[in-house]
């Protein structure tokens, strides 16, 4: 018996079997007050008729997105082959309570199956409903700051935040848990920078799975700082021994006076180290390596001081401004430089204007800066001890004598060293406060 054309290609076309495929962007099951969850559908045989997502909790199904999607035709099927939707779901506005739920979504295609409803695919995905804001309680109670200074805030969360730490202005310090047996206390280092002084605002701020956030005030006082003026005298002398080093970072400077490229290194190539210094030190261990005051270089004397405003001038006329963010040790020739405390090695290697460093992780954010050596004698990742020799000092980058560019870094915010290598104020402003909290 004969089969008409129009019979195989309704049979094999029409009635096709295969159900669209369908995928939910929801990155985590908590639903705060309100959370927009991502549906792509697809059918590249039928085209797609309906999709229908659902909120059951406590046995109660609200219905959250319903949409048609038009024919083509009896004989075209669905216009279309693929859709986005979103649907926001705002529980409170639902009336529905804190707690477990599930989310349903269902989606069919033109398929001419199942007496003309199509194929479906069905999808169930759990969900937790948190529309409350974790609670924060302030453990460190008082805070005494120093412009360009470091400070330590403890603090305890009502539940699991996979975000929590201070705000100074706009800049995010992250807390961690980990440090004490209760992990609900964490810890967080935060830092203000040379220009924050009084006015400075801070507050903890912690938010939690489903992403409601609550933010919390500190008692703090800050102490205003001035910083040293400094005037920096180039020479044709200085030029000629550095600016050959740097002709390979800017090519395109050939035939270029040294003045100008010394301009180009002291302005793009200090941002680009920045930058880069900025990426080592956005991970950091979670742990507490060091112990005690940091060293400083034995036998060294202060040839810069942390946030000193340069003024460079050559041929008796100023031609750039910079801000020195660290501290310049000198000793004898190729010193031994010692390891300021325990921690991490997170950087070895060549950082432009600084020359041959090592950058350290001492946990929780806290890093220290090794600049200008003549010779690294630690690799990355390795952990070192507290005095033990990482390098030597030495004239690299865009130093123009012997000596160690010391500095210091909470997270990516420069801090002064010399609080660092005070018992008394790590005393005082750090383990005192670790000291009361392991006792709550």
């Amino acid at each position: 018996m004969l089969v008409s054309i129009p019979t195989v290609w309704l049979a094999i076309v029409r009635m096709e079997g295969t159900a669209p495929a369908l995928d939910v962007k929801l990155e985590s099951p908590y639903i705060g007050k309100s959370r927009t969850v991502s549906i792509s559908v697809s059918d590249s045989g039928s085209g797609i008729r309906k999709i229908w997502m659902g909120l059951l909790v406590d046995g109660r199904e609200e219905e959250i997105l319903q949409r048609t999607f038009p024919s083509a035709g009896f004989f075209a099927g669905g216009k279309e082959k693929t859709v986005d939707v979103e649907a926001t779901i705002s529980p409170q506005d639902l009336g529905l309570s804190d707690g477990k739920g599930m989310i349903r979504i269902v989606a069919w295609d033109y398929s001419l199956r199942k007496w003309g409803k199509g194929n479906q695919v069905y999808l169930e995905k759990e969900i937790q409903i948190d529309t409350q804001a974790p609670t924060i309680s302030v453990i460190s109670r008082r805070h005494n700051l120093n412009q360009g200074g470091s400070g330590l805030a403890i603090y305890r969360l009502s539940e699991v935040c996979p975000v929590s730490g201070v705000m100074v202005e706009d800049r995010f310090y992250h807390g961690y848990p980990g440090h004490f047996k209760d992990p609900a206390i964490h810890m967080a280092f935060f830092a203000l920078d040379y220009t924050q002084g009084k006015q400075t605002h801070l507050a903890i701020s912690a938010q939690d799975q489903a992403g409601n956030r609550s933010t919390k005030g500190m008692v703090y006082h800050i102490n205003a700082r001035s910083f040293r003026k400094d005037a920096i005298k180039l020479s044709d002398r200085f030029f000629n021994s550095k600016m050959p080093d740097f002709e390979p970072y800017f090519p395109e400077m050939a035939g270029e006076s040294q003045l100008d490229l010394f301009l180009k290194v002291n302005r793009e190539q200090r941002t680009k180290d920045y930058q880069k210094v900025n990426g080592i030190t956005v991970q950091t261990e979670k742990q507490v390596f060091w112990n005690g005051a940091f060293l400083r270089l034995p036998g060294s004397a202060n040839r810069a001081r942390f946030a000193d405003h340069r003024t460079y001038f050559y041929s008796g006329k100023v031609i750039d401004r910079q801000v020195h963010m660290g501290i310049d040790l000198a000793s004898t020739a190729h010193s031994p430089v010692p390891a300021a405390n325990n921690g991490k090695i997170a950087f070895t290697g060549n950082l432009g204007i600084y020359g041959n460093t090592v950058i350290l992780d001492h946990g929780f954010g806290l890093f220290t800066l090794y600049s200008h050596l003549s010779h690294i004698g630690v690799s990355d990742g390795q952990m070192v001890d507290k005095g033990q020799i990482i390098g030597k000092t030495g004239m690299t980058g865009m130093a123009g004598g012997d000596h160690l560019h010391f500095g210091m870094m909470i997270h990516q915010t420069y801090v002064n060293p010399v609080e660092w290598w005070d018992a008394a104020w790590i005393k005082n402003n750090i383990t005192s406060k670790i000291e009361n909290a392991e006792s709550e």
